[in-house]
């Protein structure tokens, strides 16, 4: 990756245009909205997560940049990303009510800032591998050991670091993944641009400490779902934030890697409903006050 900073001027909310969306559910129960990682859809979510929808009002967009949402040509900074977020929840009518947010790796650190500048908007959240390194360095050695389309990217593709990277995963999960993704997330996995993928590298992962975001969250509670085996976002990485931060849970999935809600759905389900029950997030509470005590 270029060492050149993509830190650029402000973006206004809503900047990137409509966001595309899949909604689900009754329009009146508690909302929940679902943010993606690079490169992925709505689609990574939608078929997975449907089963809320009995209970729940599911808001599932395509962050700007991917899938069939504009993708203009600017920074892809966290501020960028949020405040967009932002906008398409202000249309949908659910910014300034409380809402439970649900992001997988991008998804996550997106939520984590939302959270961290809207408290008052935000119920529950729960991170899906939430990326967390201490340094860029870091992050630059897990993603090109952990992602072949990085080292495409950087132009340092081999055959010998594709088997390091199978021997670190293990075969098992290799094939697990790959029954387990969906044909539409492996389709929407091109829907981006040069700049949206590697400005959004630069600056919303390799270049960014989600620390700064969680030191903000006001003791909003949150669930983490992380795989053991995940080798782009380790779970070493994030064991320490309960410890630090009383209302975080961590859930850990010691066979499965950064794709935990792919390889395992029921069980991340039945974690991210256990959590809304324990919190009081019901349908029947409606969505337009915090649950008692809160």
């Amino acid at each position: 990756m270029s060492s050149r900073s993509m830190m650029g001027s402000p973006h206004r909310p809503g900047e990137a245009g409509t966001l595309h969306a899949d909604r689900l559910g009754d329009p009146s129960a508690p909302p929940i909205v679902f943010l993606h990682g690079i490169t992925g859809s709505r689609r990574y979510f939608r078929s997975r997560v449907a089963p809320l929808a009995a209970r729940y009002r599911l808001v599932i967009p395509d962050l700007p940049g991917f899938g069939l949402s504009p993708k203009p040509h600017v920074d892809y900074t966290p501020a960028f990303f949020r405040d967009n977020i932002r906008a398409f929840l202000i249309s949908e009518g659910i910014a300034g009510r409380p809402f439970c947010l649900v992001g997988h790796s991008l998804g996550a650190i997106v939520s984590a800032e939302y959270a961290a500048a809207w408290p008052e908007d935000v119920l529950r959240m729960v991170f899906v591998s939430l990326p967390r390194y201490r340094s860029a360095e870091e992050a630059h050695l897990l993603f090109w050991a952990g992602s072949p389309n990085y080292r495409k990217l950087l132009g340092e593709h081999s055959m010998a670091a594709n088997v390091a990277q199978l021997r670190r995963t293990g075969v098992d999960l290799f094939l697990r993944y790959a029954l387990s993704f969906p044909f539409a997330v492996y389709a929407d996995c091109r829907k981006f641009t040069l700049r949206s993928l590697t400005s959004t590298l630069h600056d919303s992962l390799i270049h960014y400490n989600v620390d700064r975001a969680i030191a903000r969250l006001h003791g909003t509670p949150t669930l983490l779902i992380h795989g053991g085996r995940d080798t782009v976002a380790p779970l070493e990485n994030v064991r320490d934030l309960v410890d630090a931060y009383p209302f975080m849970r961590l859930e850990a999935i010691e066979t499965s890697g950064h794709h935990v809600l792919l390889t395992h759905s029921r069980r991340c389900l039945r974690l991210i409903e256990g959590f809304l029950d324990e919190h009081g997030v019901r349908a029947g509470d409606g969505a337009s006050a915090r649950p008692a005590g809160i």
